[in-house]
């Protein structure tokens, strides 16, 4: 096939006012977790077995990592079910990691973003990449046709990597998907270039919509991991409406509480550091998604590595700039601090019993748009007394070597313990495997 045939049938999905109406009149294209409507309304019949988002703020807190290993874990403790991992982040490291190389050496994943390989042919003439970008920009220009199954955009990635399990299938990143983003920011605040009465809503949803339309597959029990972009920008946005829960790693070396405080302020619009939060909130996304009828994400579980700081002090890096003891334990005081006010923020783990009462007593006025984003059913508050029993409950430490263990089998395409590590092979084992059984305590949560 000639370049210039390629090309002229590539990647974004041309819109044009007479496609727009054609949509508008039929709605019959859109794609939905049941029966939705142009609106963007999701009507949710079929519980899926859970939609984890591995988000943090701040890049370099092993978000990629983790879901990496939390999704051959899950995958391994529970093969009667459907592991679905869906890469948000640009740079596409979680998709490379499971995909790795072609034949002849080319990363595999530039190959599908660029057409080159495993395209999707949409009406014997459209060609469309089978990644997050290549979906996002088809769903959110005129919706997913009819005779479009959203699981021809997966991958089994143990086709690709023999060491992986079976029941993994991913949805590849893609390095557009920064660009892609301002596109979709425009039709998201203009009803007027997208064939969706609530533009906002329906692409804001886009993500939750797929994963809903997967696991509504008769047989299927769909556990979800998503992997997410360190800025707060639409994909972030994307990614975390379309998951019930957050798994929130960060690193000690930068435990502070402004991080936390700027966190939970652009999600949940809680501790705003400035009266300029609160004079453009109506541009926030937590005033937008409340506005929408977009549901929030609730905190799971925080995973913090340990300090680096034998590392760095071996290295003869100054540690000065590294939390002091009692700073790290103030900023844990200030994250509880958060949940004995804003309790619905946080999910009772897998153990617990649910009940439809929704506690707002201890909501704030400037909280209110955060209550009613959530479900109406959430969860029998837990009795947490005390700082010790939150963070028994909701926080878990890994340890630093731990972390670097896991690295290095994301670079070598492998499970945690079947990495043949050349040096210190013993050492590696044995942090490996103390790694393992905390990867189990983490999925155990799940």
């Amino acid at each position: 096939m000639e370049t210039t045939n390629m090309n002229s049938r590539l990647s974004t999905v041309t819109l044009d006012l007479d496609r727009i109406n054609d949509f508008r009149k039929s709605q019959t294209s859109l794609l939905s977790a049941t029966s939705d409507d142009a609106s963007g309304q999701i009507h949710e019949k079929m519980p899926l077995e859970g939609s984890y988002a591995i988000w943090n703020n701040r890049g370099g807190s092993g978000k990629t990592n983790l879901t990496y290993h939390l999704a051959i874990k899950y995958a391994y403790r529970h093969p009667d079910k459907t592991v679905l991992v869906v890469d948000m982040c640009p740079q596409a490291d979680l998709s490379h990691a499971f995909l790795g190389d072609d034949e002849e050496g080319h990363d595999y994943v530039s190959q599908i973003g660029s057409l080159k390989k495993n395209p999707m042919i949409l009406d014997g003439q459209q060609f469309i990449p089978r990644t997050i970008s290549g979906y996002l920009d088809l769903y959110t220009s005129v919706g997913l046709p009819n005779n479009v199954d959203p699981r021809t955009f997966l991958f089994n990635v143990s086709k690709f990597n023999n060491q992986l399990p079976r029941n993994v299938y991913l949805l590849c990143g893609d390095t557009s998907l920064e660009l892609l983003g301002k596109a979709m920011d425009l039709k998201r605040s203009s009803n007027t270039i997208t064939p969706y009465t609530n533009a906002w809503r329906t692409i804001t949803q886009s993500l939750r919509v797929f994963i809903h339309k997967i696991g509504e597959r008769r047989g299927i029990k769909l556990m979800t991991f998503i992997d997410t972009n360190s800025s707060f920008n639409i994909s972030t946005e994307i990614a975390l409406t379309a998951a019930d829960k957050i798994i929130l790693p960060v690193s000690e070396d930068h435990l502070h509480r402004n991080g936390f405080e700027y966190l939970f302020s652009l999600l949940y619009g809680f501790s705003q550091p400035s009266s300029i939060y609160s004079y453009y909130r109506h541009y926030s996304f937590y005033y937008r998604a409340d506005e929408n009828g977009v549901k929030l994400p609730k905190i799971h579980l925080i995973l913090c590595t340990a300090s680096s700081i034998n590392k760095e002090t071996k290295l003869g890096i100054n540690n000065n700039s590294l939390p002091k003891p009692e700073e790290i334990n103030n900023c844990w005081h200030f994250v509880y601090d958060i949940y004995t006010k804003h309790r619905d923020a946080f999910e009772i783990h897998s153990n617990q019993k649910l009940s439809p009462r929704l506690s707002s007593s201890s909501t704030s006025s400037n909280d209110q748009h955060f209550t009613s984003s959530f479900n109406n059913h959430t969860n029998n508050l837990i009795q947490i007394e005390t700082f010790e029993e939150f963070m028994s409950q909701y926080v878990m430490h890994i340890n630093n070597e731990s972390n670097i263990v896991s690295r290095i089998a994301v670079k070598s395409h492998s499970p945690l313990l079947a990495v043949k590590h050349p040096h210190h092979s013993h050492e590696y084992q044995s942090t490996a495997q103390t790694f393992d059984k905390t990867l189990n305590d983490i999925v155990e949560r799940i």
